[in-house]
């Protein structure tokens, strides 16, 4: 039998995670300000982008992953070897590791 990568939480947490989670409207006047110049057509690419392909997803093959990523011209594209659909719950530290890693190249 197949080792699990991580454990499932208790169903408690499960309930108690279920019982918090709220609709946000936290982003919503960002959306608005798209004829106000914030999103445009010109302004697209400004942000780095990059894209963590999770190796062992079984969800998802690594070769559509890479397609998805091509769709973004200048994506940068990284893996995670061992990394299942859900990396932060498979890899942490790797994952971890990985943004900010990512983080410190695009400060």
């Amino acid at each position: 039998m197949a080792e699990k990568l991580y454990r499932l939480s208790p169903p408690e947490d499960l309930t108690l995670a279920t019982m918090l989670v709220r609709p946000s409207r936290q982003f919503v006047d960002d959306a608005t300000m798209i004829g106000e110049g914030v999103l445009t057509a010109e302004r697209y690419g400004a942000v780095s982008r990059v894209y963590i392909i999770a190796e062992e997803d079984k969800s998802w093959s690594p070769e559509f992953q890479r397609r998805m990523a091509s769709w973004n011209p200048g994506t940068e594209v990284r893996g995670l070897e061992g990394a299942d659909h859900m990396p932060m719950f498979s890899k942490p530290r790797e994952f971890s590791d990985l943004l900010v890693e990512i983080a410190n190249k695009y400060v």
